[in-house]
């Protein structure tokens, strides 16, 4: 058999990925329950949880929404992959290969273009500093002193698996909008690409009459959001007008 079930029912192919059976709950729900460390931290800490420890750090590092979901979707292969130990991973060339492509996939599907080297570059160095706090938290020795770099509060607890599941969506649902906003403001001001706007107003006018916006919404108001997550789409003002500069320059 050439494919897995995911939790959602899909029949995926690892080594042959389809963008579009790529599901955000597959992954949130699969990186929820595996641990980091191959089981050897203290206590369970989901690969959901440095994702999003990752994410929290690039977000207070002040790094663009591609950034910061790259980091959030660092590990997303692991998902469909599960993991291998570093020692290991880098005697197997196949397993190097079929997890480079499937988290190029992975990045493009959800951030809508390929990752420039700068950009992983910096996904890589949180992840390293992030696993350097982890090191120092839950294991019997340090692994080195990087994570005196991190700017994030980086705690390392346990938390319920579903929970981190749900933040996770949020985190990836809220980043990916913020991107799709961007991009529309930069295609109304410019003029290009007709049909590639109209479809973007279209995705954001379904999440901003959705209840999932009022949910987030609501927790960025309670503050229970990062404080310097961009956001821009959760302000009313914001996308309200954009949206109306829309059906002004339409008419």
């Amino acid at each position: 058999m050439s494919y897995i079930t995911t939790v959602t029912g899909k029949h995926f192919y690892p080594l042959n990925p389809n963008p579009q059976d790529i599901d955000i709950d597959d992954i949130a729900h699969a990186l929820s329950l595996i641990c980091r460390a191959n089981g050897h931290f203290k206590h369970f800490y989901s690969v959901a949880q440095h994702s999003i420890a990752c994410a929290e750090e690039a977000i207070e590092r002040g790094y663009s929404p591609e950034v910061i979901l790259g980091c959030l979707l660092h590990d997303a292969s692991e998902a469909y992959l599960c993991d291998v130990t570093r020692p290991v991973k880098k005697h197997i060339p196949q397993y190097l290969r079929a997890e480079e492509k499937l988290q190029d996939v992975i990045w493009k599907r959800f951030i809508g273009r390929e990752l420039t080297n700068v950009e992983q570059q910096q996904i890589f160095e949180i992840d390293d500093h992030v696993l350097s706090m982890e090191f120092h938290l839950l294991m019997p020795e340090d692994l080195n002193e990087d994570y005196r770099k991190l700017q994030s509060e980086c705690v390392c607890e346990y938390q319920d698996p579903l929970e981190v599941k749900e933040r996770f969506i949020q985190l990836a649902r809220i980043l990916k909008y913020e991107i799709t906003m961007r991009e529309a403001e930069q295609l109304l001001h410019t003029k290009e690409n007709a049909d590639r706007l109209q479809s973007l107003i279209s995705e954001l006018e379904a999440y901003y009459t959705s209840d999932e916006w009022k949910r987030d919404f609501a927790d960025d108001e309670k503050g229970l959001l990062p404080k310097k997550l961009p956001r821009g789409f959760l302000s009313e003002d914001g996308i309200y007008n954009l949206l109306e500069e829309y059906r002004e320059k339409s008419l």
